[in-house]
């Protein structure tokens, strides 16, 4: 958990800060728009998104991040000029306890896949108070899902892991707790359409 929450920290001092851009240069924050079939498509992954989300990504160091989580009436774009050049930048208030879609595409460096899935069991799947952990196949991957709540900040995870061309994905959904059910049609839209290529 440390690892996500530090990340979403890194991702909202950058959005804070205005330091989004275009490129696919390592460790810059990407906003995301609509491919022409409604798709977010990003590193061999494709979903869709409900429409009043936003898709951000970043590629650090060969690591790649996806988050998705909604837009609030409070964010804006603004232009930002630093000598000639001219951005257009989100400014977002996304918080901790947004509901959140995060996607973590990671090289497993040639460990097989039942290694990469039992680490991210392990590893990756925190150890809060888990609920279930089940096999599941989501984008027609073989994947381990396993849900778990943390009682000190209230929220509700559900992991998902599996392994696709020597990458281990490990999928988010959260939320507060209390908002989980509502919010699962949205997480639900993302997951049936989620494909990686």
């Amino acid at each position: 958990m440390g690892i996500i929450i530090g990340f979403i920290v890194l991702i909202l001092v950058i959005l804070s800060l205005g330091c989004l851009d275009n490129s696919d240069d390592s460790g810059n924050v990407t906003m995301l728009n609509k491919t022409a079939n409604g798709t977010y498509s990003v590193a061999d992954v494709s979903f869709k998104c409900p429409d009043n989300w936003f898709v951000i990504h970043d590629n650090l160091n060969g690591n790649i991040t996806i988050v998705a989580s909604p837009i609030h009436e409070s964010n804006t774009t603004e232009t930002k000029k630093i000598g000639p050049f001219e951005f257009e930048v989100l400014v977002s208030n996304l918080s901790f306890t947004d509901p959140k879609f995060e996607v973590d595409i990671t090289p497993n460096n040639g460990i097989s896949e039942q290694k990469t899935i039992n680490k991210a069991k392990n590893e990756y799947m925190p150890s809060g108070n888990k609920i279930y952990t089940e096999k599941i196949v989501i984008g027609g991957q073989n994947s381990i899902k396993a849900v778990v709540i943390f009682n000190d900040t209230n929220e509700r995870f559900e992991y998902i892991c599996f392994v696709k061309n020597g990458k281990t994905y490990l999928i988010t959904s959260s939320a507060l707790s209390k908002d989980f059910n509502k919010e699962k049609a949205n997480f639900d839209i993302i997951l049936k359409s989620f494909q990686v290529q």
